[in-house]
């Protein structure tokens, strides 16, 4: 196990987290930037590297809000807007969800959700933990655009604890309690089995 300095030691549980979680599936172990197209992340977010966190049991149904796909910036409809004021205006799914279903139905949907969820294998829930943080004075279309169309719930707060599964780091070392792995050296055959081995450890820890 690791120390840490932002309180989250890799092979840990963590305190509870709300926010948006997605599915591992969106982690492209050998490329940040593609890791961030599919979050909806600002290029360059994940240049200083970051945690993965992994739920260990899924959620109830009260303790989450659809959000659509990370196409939905900020689980709102249409494109993010210039300021955070205008962007509050947007509609949300969760809302849109709640009038065309009642609470009866989201609940509903919320049951059948959860039926196909998993805290194992590719599609498992994680949350993401960029080293480098919100930052409440770039504009909303700037840091949080359009996303690759992944899974995206929001844990209301408190939210839920967390395994701290790995620490992917800056130049493609991926730190973990099952070793520390070298995914993205430019060396394919060398990198290729690393890869192997780090998916098979996100998917089963």
């Amino acid at each position: 196990m690791s120390s840490s300095k932002d309180g989250l030691p890799v092979g840990q549980m963590t305190k509870h987290f709300a926010g948006n979680i997605s599915q591992l599936n969106a982690i492209v172990l050998s490329d940040y930037r593609r890791t961030e197209e599919n979050i909806g992340y600002h290029k360059g977010r994940l240049d200083q590297g970051f945690k993965l966190l992994v739920l260990k049991h899924l959620p109830l149904p009260e303790v989450f809000e659809f959000q659509g796909t990370t196409l939905r910036s900020g689980g709102r409809y249409g494109l993010p807007e210039e300021t955070q004021e205008a962007d509050r205006r947007r509609a949300t799914v969760h809302d849109g969800i709640l009038a065309d279903r009642g609470a009866a139905g989201y609940r509903d949907l919320q049951t059948r959700a959860l039926s196909l969820a998993t805290v194992t294998g590719p599609k498992r829930l994680v949350k993401v933990m960029p080293t480098i943080r919100h930052d409440e004075h770039m504009a909303p279309r700037d840091q949080y655009p359009m996303g690759g169309g992944f899974l995206q719930w929001d844990l209301k707060k408190p939210g839920l604890p967390f395994f701290c599964a790995a620490h992917f780091k800056p130049g493609g070392t991926v730190v973990t309690v099952d070793g520390i792995f070298q995914v993205n050296s430019d060396n394919f055959l060398a990198d290729y089995p690393q890869r192997e081995k780090l998916q098979k450890y996100l998917q089963t820890i």
